[in-house]
């Protein structure tokens, strides 16, 4: 078994298994690992570079507002107790007054560029995690762990640039506490150790607290998905407004959508009572601060002749002190508690992309090309039961290729090994004598012009929908709507291809019926005319009429193509070169359509059934009297 990363491994099939069990602590060195990826990851960027600069800047200038509302006060109050000198109290006072004005001013001016600069870099890194996400193996989907990294780790890119702006806090911090440290110092450096064992304290309190955030965090976002992604999804969205209503199924989705958000409450309920507990342990260390310091201050004045003035300065910076290296103590946690994000982030993105990470070599396929599949036996990720099992069939590459079988035959897992959706668990498939692992993954995929039964519509144009791109050939898909049976509905739209699909985007768009939906599919498969079309059920929405006369026109425009068409109706078979009849899992039977029929065999079978099926008539007693 060998890992691949922490958060899956790889066995020996090639199958990424998840591993549910995290071992990452929230230890310093760990913080420091996960704070210099998502550091490094930040100024990779050009603009990361300047924002984190810019931010440098701001936090050494930051330092100068803190020493000014520290100490100002104090030397006011000294002066209006003893000389009393009028210009030296107008340049105190118009320090004190003007420098909030001028901090005001400085973030003005600092502020758009860096909001600008964050929203262009968020944009950045999300674009980043998208390409991941879509380059991800399709095997990855299946797991629900893997999904929840996935959705988490979206998260952790959105709030990529938080780690500069928290290691620049922390900079600041750390200046502004050696300056007011000095300041304290002059009076008594047990005050700064009462002060440091405070807030040692404090830590310990609150790196207890976001373990206990991140754990309820995590277990919050399994239910977050299930909540977004599915019930919500169910209860307001077009895709299952018709069945909601029909079967009335409102009461029942709103209910376990409520049930489901109670549970996410109970957990968010434990969340608030380790705040509260929390605040009221933060509150009895404070109160023993502030009664020592308080208690030592009264002293001075009393019996130490120290000034209020001064009294005022070292009771401000102590509390300045405790503030900033709270806040010192907060950045490091918030780090650390990032870093648990930043983990699962690390481990999102050096997820490896199998397929993507094999060959090099450029596929070719043309009349004289040869596909194999070699004694190929496959199970899904976390099955133990083989829905192939020693499969071995060949394709030529003018070849059309029909295969048959029930439900469960393994006909649409052969589909997806061959387009290298999976590896097999064992066996090989190969492309004249090679390895289809060794070609380049995205070239190799550019050798399929798919329509699979689950066919996908995008909320784009129509144009765009058979396209898949910004610069459509429009003339090309007139044509095509016209051998698809797509004319006339393309002359209704109110703005022709043009047109959006679906109403979620623009009101003006249309919501296509499972036939036209269907047609869509193949029109875009035929316009992006690959050397091998793949045909999954293309035409299951469509009467056997349609069907026949939309196999017959689609034979007539491929006839110097591959194909592999799966279907449970029969009537476009005969169009097919051979017939592959599959059953559990190998092929049960293959030859031309006559050859098979002759066999009385299972083909045999299922073609005379479908055949009665559409030939038969009513019996005279099934008719109803009216």
């Amino acid at each position: 078994m060998a890992y691949s990363s922490k958060t899956t491994m790889v066995n020996d099939n090639g199958e990424v298994i998840p591993v549910r069990k995290s071992e990452y602590k929230q230890t310093f060195r760990n913080t420091v690992k996960t704070t210099k990826y998502m550091l490094d990851y930040v100024l990779k960027e050009k603009k990361g570079r300047t924002y984190a600069a810019a931010k440098v800047i701001l936090s050494l200038y930051k330092v100068l507002p803190m020493v000014v509302y520290t100490v100002f006060p104090g030397l006011i109050i000294t002066e209006l107790t003893n000389a009393r000198r009028i210009q030296r109290l107008a340049v105190y006072l118009g320090v004190l007054i003007f420098t909030p004005i001028i901090d005001r001013i400085i973030n003005r001016f600092t502020g758009e560029y860096l909001q600008r600069t964050f929203n262009h870099l968020s944009a950045k890194f999300l674009r980043d995690y998208d390409y991941h996400s879509a380059k991800m193996d399709y095997e990855s989907f299946e797991y629900p762990d893997i999904q929840t990294i996935n959705e988490r780790a979206f998260v952790t890119a959105s709030n990529a640039l938080q780690v500069v702006d928290r290691l620049c806090a922390l900079l600041s911090a750390l200046l502004g506490l050696a300056t007011i440290f000095s300041i304290i110092a002059t009076l008594n450096i047990f005050i700064v150790i009462v002060t440091l064992l405070i807030i040692y304290l404090n830590s310990i309190i609150t790196k207890r607290l976001n373990t206990k955030y991140y754990e309820t965090e995590k277990e919050m976002s399994k239910y977050q998905r299930y909540i977004g992604s599915s019930l919500m999804f169910v209860l307001h969205d077009i895709w299952f407004a018709k069945e909601v209503r029909i079967f009335d199924l409102g009461d029942y989705f709103a209910d376990m959508l409520y049930n489901k958000r109670l549970e996410v409450n109970n957990i968010k309920i434990k969340n608030t009572n380790s705040s509260l507990n929390a605040q009221i342990l933060f509150s009895c260390t404070n109160f023993i601060q502030q009664l020592c310091l308080y208690i030592y201050l009264i002293y001075m004045v009393l019996f130490r002749s120290l000034s209020i003035g001064h009294m005022t300065i070292y009771m401000s910076a102590v509390n300045q002190f405790a503030e900033i290296f709270n806040g010192i103590i907060n950045s490091y946690l918030d780090l650390a508690k990032s870093g648990l994000m930043i983990h699962e982030f690390m481990q999102f993105m050096d997820m490896p992309l199998k397929q993507y990470e094999t060959g090099t070599k450029e596929p070719v396929l043309d009349k004289n090309s040869i596909i194999e599949f070699r004694n190929v036996s496959f199970k899904y990720p976390g099955s133990t039961a083989y829905v192939l099992k020693n499969l071995s069939i060949t394709i030529h590459g003018s070849e059309k290729l029909c295969i048959v079988g029930h439900n469960g035959s393994g006909k649409t897992t052969f589909i997806k090994l061959l387009t290298r959706l999976y590896f097999p668990t064992d066996g090989e498939i190969l492309l004249n004598g090679v390895n289809i692992n060794e070609y380049d993954y995205e070239k190799y995929q550019a050798l399929f012009s798919p329509v699979f039964q689950d066919y996908s519509l995008y909320m784009l144009t129509f144009a765009e929908n058979i396209a898949l791109s910004n610069d459509p050939d429009k003339e090309r898909i007139l044509e095509l709507c016209k051998e698809c049976g797509l004319q006339e509905l393309v002359e209704r739209l109110l703005n022709g291809l043009d047109t959006n699909v679906f109403k979620v985007i623009d009101e003006e768009g249309f919501q296509p019926s499972g036939g036209e939906g269907q047609r869509m599919a193949i029109a875009r498969a035929l316009y992006h005319s690959a050397p091998i079309y793949l045909l999954d059920e293309p035409t299951a929405s469509l009467d056997p009429m349609a069907e026949y006369e939309i196999y017959t026109q689609f034979n007539n425009m491929i006839t110097d193509k591959c194909a592999v068409l799966i279907t449970h109706r029969l009537s476009a078979v005969q169009l097919a070169d051979k017939v592959a009849v599959f059953d559990n899992g190998h092929v049960a039977e293959y030859g031309t359509h006559a050859e098979l029929y002759a066999q009385n065999g299972i083909y045999t079978e299922m073609f005379d059934k479908q055949a009665q099926f559409y030939r038969d008539k009513p019996k005279s007693e099934d008719k109803v009297d009216m």
